[in-house]
């Protein structure tokens, strides 16, 4: 696998006059942002980053206060740069760890300026170096790359977006989406787990990604959790989520494929072993809930 960084210096030759706008969109990072853009149903437009970078607030996500933060990017891209060989070691490793006979020779982590925190398609990783929580604590970008790693091996093992359409949100089988979406986010949180534990960063910091790790020692804040998943794949089973809703209770609020699919994983591998996570991995998405659903049973009443 490799880091790439030239997006990141194209932005910042852009952002100086040295490059076009056209030629930093035409990057292949922007290939993993359009496609991650698409599920969503956003719109996302090199217009959009020219007026973000001017100062046009929500014109382009997660440039905020780009002006202030570029020395720390520029010192970030350095530090990433000398570690290169480390982290994909590290990366490689975590990802071996929960993917049966991972190939990650293809897999490539772009990193850029702006966009979300992290995504992860079937063309690569994408992470946003102008996040807070990396700029303060770069540690936690390498737990990001190892997370977003694990999606694009993931839509190499089951075409996920391939089989749920272009825009997946407004897809007629819900189940089917909502059950993909915990497959993957379950794993993709739980791939840097043991990294985070070993390095003694699980949770103990202001960010909703490192809360996601918190509440895996929180057991009354999982049955709650588990309560509120059970209770809307018991919706979704009898009713059509908007895909607004859809998308708000995939990736926001509570996070529930992130929180109670990690938690999952954890009861799995606790009960049977590293080699159950694997053989998980390899689950039909649309079944795995089910197939799973026992692990969940020590945080209902």
């Amino acid at each position: 696998m490799q880091i790439d960084w030239s997006a990141a210096e194209r932005f910042l030759s852009y952002v100086d006059g040295e490059e076009s706008v056209s030629r930093l969109w035409n990057h292949p990072a922007y290939d993993v942002v359009r496609e991650h853009a698409a599920v969503l149903g956003r719109d996302v437009t090199p217009e959009g980053i020219s007026e973000a970078v001017d100062g046009e607030p929500d014109a382009f996500p997660g440039l905020e206060g780009f002006s202030e933060t570029r020395p720390r990017i520029v010192r970030l891209l350095d530090r990433v740069r000398s570690r290169e060989r480390e982290w994909t070691d590290e990366i490689e490793r975590h990802l071996r760890r929960v993917v049966p006979n991972a190939e990650t020779s293809d897999v490539t982590v772009y990193l850029g300026v702006g966009y979300e925190i992290g995504v992860g398609v079937r063309s690569g990783a994408y992470v946003n170096l102008n996040e807070p929580l990396f700029l303060r604590a770069p540690r936690q970008l390498l737990y990001t790359c190892v997370h977003e790693s694990s999606h694009v091996l993931y839509e190499g093992e089951h075409d996920a977006l391939d089989r749920l359409g272009p825009r997946p949100m407004e897809y007629d089988d819900q189940r089917a989406v909502w059950n993909t979406v915990f497959h993957t986010e379950a794993f993709a949180t739980y791939a840097p787990l043991e990294l985070r534990r070993s390095d003694g960063n699980v949770g103990g910091c202001d960010h909703v990604i490192c809360d996601d790790y918190a509440v895996l020692s929180d057991s009354e804040r999982l049955r709650t959790l588990v309560e509120e998943y059970d209770s809307v794949r018991e919706r979704i089973s009898r009713e059509s989520l908007s895909p607004d809703e859809m998308v708000s209770r995939l990736f926001g609020g509570s996070r529930l494929p992130y929180r109670v699919g990690c938690a999952l994983l954890e009861a799995v591998e606790r009960r049977d072993g590293p080699d159950a996570v694997r053989d998980a991995f390899s689950t039909d998405p649309v079944e795995f809930p089910t197939r799973y659903d026992w692990a969940l049973d020590e945080y209902r009443a």
